[in-house]
């Protein structure tokens, strides 16, 4: 018995001990681990601010309160009423009213400018509390704020956009001295941004539409410039607005891409060697799948794979695409990353794409012509900015670095891409039949005249489920690559269901990239400094390589540069896209004596 009692007695010293210990590391964790600052701290944290590529405001944090009453500590009603009532911008008797009524604490205002605060405070009168509170604003309006978004009256609390997303570092200090977050700097141009806002909005109200999407991506790197929505709203104001008003439809909407799915195809039969490029396919103006009858605008002949981009061919496109079979069809889909999401945010949507298990016969004859499959705005230019940079598939990017409030560097983005593999000839013929869609085909309102636009229209009728294609609803789109010579910028333009007269992609969505890249070449045409990339390869070409010198080069597109310097493990910087037409350090210098090697690509123009 005096055994088990002296058991007793030492398990529950055991367990007490076990118990402090657990309940001392507790207690450090949360008030002296000096990783754990920006949450342990009690205090209020000031939200950092969001800034453009060229440090311009979007989006800050300013001084505030909030004035509250507790009406059992108030000795005259009407006095103090008579105190604050006009510095709130409120009439006497209706502060005098809430007092009399109310029996608990209650706010009064949120949001009061601190100076007004500061003189109610210094009449400390029983009763009125001044919190203090910071208040979010929005310096540039309307400005991209569907990609923003917005916080609520509380500045801690995001609800929409970049704010939601990137809230943790927003609200982040670094120092326990600090009372203020991270700040955010974008790829976004706030120039750019302007620019195409004003284009879309003008052409979003002309054209009737139910919604409007542009974005314009650096096809090199994957980093947005400016991307934009209408219906739009002004955060400083966001109750005033629908939610839909709130939605960045740059990476919600989703639709079928019609003829823009062209040149995907296009690209898959040359890159394959499946067709010979002045191949003939002939279009009496129509083409029967089953029981269906897919028609063209005309009956166009005799036209070969350029003929076909230039005139939106659909019959002969999908002649062309029975060249190749379903497997390869499908692999290059999923390359491509259609049915796929890009990684741009956790709030993308996914477009739809038939598993090839489930294809039938006619499944890529549609496929072909964009039909049956879905994508949303942000993927569709991710794969298009693909064909023109070497077969770099990005994963976009729309922050560019984190900076604590003392301006030094917490964190800087990087891009990252999965390479598809695309032969420099077969993009070369892409580029050149998408500048004569420009130049003399379905896009030919995105024509300028000393600064070439190559690009593909789209124009595809609205499907919902449950009730296939509706009558009268379209969907109006043009992706476009500037300049054409050498794309360093694919651009997209989109109208959901317009209803003026016209609801083409060539007739409503080119002009309006023609008026925003004509605007922005002062802007577009610099110099950028290299980016440094973080590459995810998929299936590979396997080089011979010796591994004790640096290999030539020179004539390789990015993609395969990728690859070979991936497997010497060594660091490098790209600029420039295309194909590689200098190296430094050159070839045969040994690995050992390599530090960073840094190439320069250009178009295959320049060969």
């Amino acid at each position: 018995m005096k055994e088990h009692h002296t058991r007793l007695i030492r398990i529950s010293a055991l367990f007490g001990i076990l118990f402090l210990v657990l309940w001392g590391r507790v207690f450090y964790l949360t008030y002296f681990n000096k990783n754990n600052l920006s949450v342990k701290s009690p205090k209020l944290i000031q939200r950092g601010t969001i800034y453009d590529r060229r440090g311009i405001e979007l989006a800050l944090s300013r001084d505030s309160a909030t004035i509250g009453i507790d009406p059992k500590n108030i000795y005259d009603a009407s006095l103090t009423a008579q105190e604050i009532a006009p510095l709130l911008q409120m009439s006497v008797s209706r502060l005098t009213q809430m007092i009399e009524e109310k029996q608990n604490y209650f706010l009064v205002k949120r949001e009061i400018d601190s100076k007004i605060a500061e003189k109610i405070k210094a009449k400390a009168l029983p009763g009125v509390r001044v919190e203090k509170e910071f208040k979010r604003v929005y310096p540039q309006g309307n400005l991209a704020s569907n990609l923003i978004g917005f916080t609520g009256f509380d500045d801690d609390k995001a609800l929409s956009g970049l704010e939601t997303l990137y809230n943790l570092e927003l609200l982040s200090v670094t120092d326990p001295d600090s009372t203020r977050g991270n700040n955010i700097y974008l790829t976004i141009d706030s120039v750019i941004q302007y620019r195409l806002e004003k284009a879309l909005g003008k052409a979003f109200f002309e054209t009737k539409s139910k919604k409007a999407i542009g974005i314009i991506m650096d096809a090199e790197y994957g980093r947005i410039l400016a991307m934009a929505s209408f219906p739009n709203f002004d955060p400083n104001h966001f109750t005033d607005y629908s939610n839909e008003s709130h939605t960045n439809w740059a990476i919600r909407h989703v639709y079928e891409p019609g003829s823009t799915m062209k040149i995907f195809i296009a690209l898959m039969l040359l890159n394959e060697g499946a067709i010979l490029p002045k191949e003939k396919f002939h279009c009496p103006g129509y083409i029967e799948i089953g029981e269906k009858v897919i028609r063209c605008t005309d009956k166009h002949g005799f036209v070969d794979l350029e003929e076909i981009l230039q005139y939106s061919c659909n019959v002969g496109i999908i002649k062309a695409a029975q060249k190749i079979n379903d497997a390869t069809y499908s692999q290059y889909l999923d390359k491509l990353h259609f049915g796929r999401r890009v990684g741009f945010s956790i709030h993308e949507a996914k477009g739809f794409l038939t598993p090839a298990n489930k294809w039938n016969k006619s499944t890529p004859f549609f496929l072909s012509i964009g039909q049956g499959l879905s994508v949303t705005p942000i993927q569709l230019i991710v794969s298009a900015a693909s064909v023109v940079n070497g077969g770099v598939v990005f994963e976009p990017s729309v922050v560019q670095k984190v900076t604590n409030s003392y301006g030094e560097l917490v964190h800087e983005f990087s891009p990252k891409a999965e390479l598809v593999g695309i032969k420099r000839g077969a993009a070369s013929k892409i580029l050149e039949a998408m500048g004569k869609a420009v130049t003399a085909g379905t896009g030919k309102k995105a024509y300028l005249e000393n600064y070439f636009i190559a690009g593909k229209t789209g124009t595809a009728q609205t499907a919902r489920a449950g009730s296939g294609y509706q009558e009268g609803l379209f969907t109006a789109s043009f992706l476009g690559f500037f300049p054409a010579e050498k794309p360093k910028y694919v651009g997209l333009i989109l109208f959901d269901e317009p209803g003026g007269e016209s609801h083409t992609g060539g007739g409503i969505a080119a002009p309006v990239l023609r008026e925003v890249v004509e605007s922005i070449i002062p802007v577009v045409e610099t110099s950028s400094r290299p980016q440094a990339y973080s590459v995810t390869q998929l299936k590979e070409q396997k080089f011979k390589l010796d591994k004790l010198y640096l290999p030539d080069l020179k004539g390789l597109s990015m993609s395969e540069s990728i690859q070979i310097l991936n497997e010497y493990k060594i660091p490098f910087e790209l600029q420039g896209n295309g194909f590689v037409s200098l190296q430094d350090p050159s070839p045969g210098t040994a690995i050992e004596k390599v530090g960073t090697v840094k190439l320069v690509l250009k178009g295959s123009s320049d060969f």
